[in-house]
């Protein structure tokens, strides 16, 4: 039973791929991947992530006023229009209570994660340091012992 439809929920980032049985659909979580790389709160200038609906709401429509293509200077009209789609992304994200719970879930988890991968990084380096520290130590040691022999 194959179909040459596609169906787009642009913002959910699903598709229905052509020639598929309709029962099969591929979902790809766009809006997350891109959120986790732009933080969404940080787009529309929210200083936390605990604020309310009507606060997102106002933030999205102050941005959106200045950064709408059609009321940018004609000079700035490509890099306007990318931050207003990235504004009305952000917004259309957070102004939905189920996507923005799971935006705020994967935030948080790519947050932890980050902060893994430092601890790691830092614990590297400071081995690092240490093993050359350490072989430094005994370089010294042997050109002392060498110089009293």
């Amino acid at each position: 039973m194959g179909t040459g439809v596609t169906l787009s929920f642009s913002s959910y980032g699903c598709a229905l791929p052509r020639r598929t049985k309709l029962n099969t659909l591929a979902c790809r979580a766009s809006n997350f991947d891109m959120g986790l790389k732009t933080n969404f709160y940080k787009v529309l200038s929210l200083e936390s992530e605990s604020v309310g609906a009507e606060e997102i709401k106002k933030a999205y429509r102050s941005m959106a006023l200045r950064y709408h293509p059609d009321a940018c200077p004609p000079g700035k009209k490509e890099s306007s229009t990318r931050m207003f789609i990235e504004l009305h992304r952000a917004y259309e994200t957070l102004s939905n209570p189920a996507l923005r719970n799971k935006y705020d879930n994967e935030l948080r988890k790519s947050k932890t994660m980050k902060e893994a991968r430092l601890e790691f990084f830092r614990e590297t380096w400071e081995a690092q340091l240490h093993e050359l520290r350490r072989r430094s130590d005994n370089r010294e040691r042997a050109k002392v012992g060498s110089r009293e022999a």
